[in-house]
């Protein structure tokens, strides 16, 4: 009977625990940068979704400007996620990175 019951608490344990990591995931494509930007979009598009960046950058081997935005902490760190633009001033990439990590491997973040 014990055992029955240690089985019984270790999936309702389980079950319990992935709920709370859906629930934490789920959160961080709530933020408007990670949601609503999209390839392609302008600068001006960008900042009325998102705010003003954190940082931004002239990338060196991808070309082109960076924006770093903070968005949720995950696990208790900070999370930095990045918009990337062309020289025409569009999208061409974003990702959970910093622009310094993602313009030494632009290919990495495709």
């Amino acid at each position: 009977m014990n055992k029955k019951m240690l089985v019984i608490v270790a999936t309702a344990v389980s079950v319990l625990a992935g709920c709370q990591t859906y629930d934490r995931a789920a959160s961080y494509v709530k933020e408007p940068v990670v949601s609503d930007v999209k390839t392609g979009m302008t600068r001006a598009q960008v900042r009325a979704i998102a705010g003003p960046p954190s940082t931004e950058a002239t990338l060196i081997h991808a070309k082109g400007t960076c924006q770093t935005y903070a968005v949720a902490p995950r696990d208790g760190k900070a999370q930095t996620y990045f918009v990337s633009y062309n020289d025409m001033g569009r999208v061409m990439n974003k990702g959970y990175q910093t622009c310094s990590d993602y313009d030494k491997d632009p290919q990495a973040s495709k």
